[in-house]
């Protein structure tokens, strides 16, 4: 829609299927466009019966890898295709337009087929397409190739979903993990049950949720050392831990970043959780975790350790 907007004035271009017909009995090596342009065109027109058949028969999920099979064909047909090199050569004006209709009439049906699984995404799409009316009023078996008119003017193109800047998804990732952790605190509390200002009494603290002793028996806990501490690269709070537990070392993403170098780490003796489930952050799998204190109104990590010597894999109880 990008290069539409750009190329073509905003219009869809001509489909100039002088250019198919011409290119029909050419080898795709000699023409790349002219069988990518087939392929295409077979995809879009045998998709919509395959879903519809899908669909009719309760098939989600095969109604889902039909139409994906068809966006990689689409996307496969622009990457090799290059339309924006294309646009750079004057004498392959025509060819700019038969790609980039093909292109367009392609999305038009893949929004047409999965506006039951997106509604919202493909109506823009739609719209921005230059198409009129309700999405859902389309029928899947009604869909064809080449019902795009050339010359409809599209609207302009936009980002149907926000780019997501990967930084700042993970800093609130971690931030609503840490506050998960955070006990429940209740704001302006005295020791002595007096209010701060001493104009009478506060309202007693809520009582936390109480736990048995076989609930606490279910998390494991043991003394390890760490033997190794890197930075993860794109992540300022995250640290690559290696960590001995006795019978094995484990790897533990540890979020202390802010407050410990890798190199004030390896050897310090910390408590692990260590029949956690392993889950992955940046691609990397983290099985355990590291106990820390928050101090502090910025939630500052200080790790729990030892006073006195303490062997690696020892229970902490």
């Amino acid at each position: 829609l990008t290069m539409i907007y750009e190329y073509c004035g905003g219009q869809i271009p001509n489909r100039h299927d002088e250019l198919r017909d011409t290119h029909e009995h050419v080898s795709e090596t000699e023409v790349p466009e002219a069988g990518l342009a087939r392929a295409l065109e077979e995809g879009c027109s045998e998709r919509p019966q395959r879903v519809g058949r899908a669909l009719s028969q309760v098939d989600f999920s095969g109604a889902l890898l039909e139409l994906w099979n068809l966006v990689s064909m689409s996307d496969q047909f622009v990457t090799l295709c290059k339309p924006w090199v294309m646009a750079k050569d004057d004498s392959k004006r025509a060819l700019l337009d038969h790609v980039l209709y093909r292109a367009a009439e392609a999305l038009r049906i893949i929004s047409s087929l999965s506006h039951p699984v997106i509604p919202d995404a493909t109506q823009r799409i739609w719209e921005q397409l230059g198409q009129r009316g309700k999405l859902a009023d389309v029928r899947i078996d009604q869909l064809k190739w080449g019902d795009l008119k050339p010359g409809t003017k599209i609207g302009k193109p936009e980002a149907v979903y926000p780019r997501v800047d990967k930084k700042e998804a993970w800093e609130r990732i971690e931030a609503m993990e840490n506050e998960i952790r955070k006990p429940a605190t209740t704001a302006s509390a005295h020791p002595t049950g007096a209010a701060a200002n001493g104009e009478g009494p506060l309202a007693a603290p809520a009582a936390s949720a109480k736990i048995t002793i076989e609930d606490f028996a279910k998390v494991e806990l043991r003394a390890g050392v760490v033997k190794s501490a890197e930075r993860i690269q794109g992540a300022d709070k995250l640290l690559k831990l290696l960590v001995d537990i006795g019978d094995e070392v484990r790897q533990v993403l540890a979020g202390i970043a802010l407050s410990y170098t890798p190199e004030d780490l390896v050897g310090r003796k910390v408590v692990v959780v260590t029949n956690l489930a392993p889950r992955k952050m940046r691609g990397l799998e983290s099985n355990g975790m590291i106990l820390a204190a928050s101090v502090g109104p910025d939630g500052k990590p200080v790790l729990c350790t030892f006073a006195e010597d303490v062997s690696a894999g020892a229970k902490v109880k």
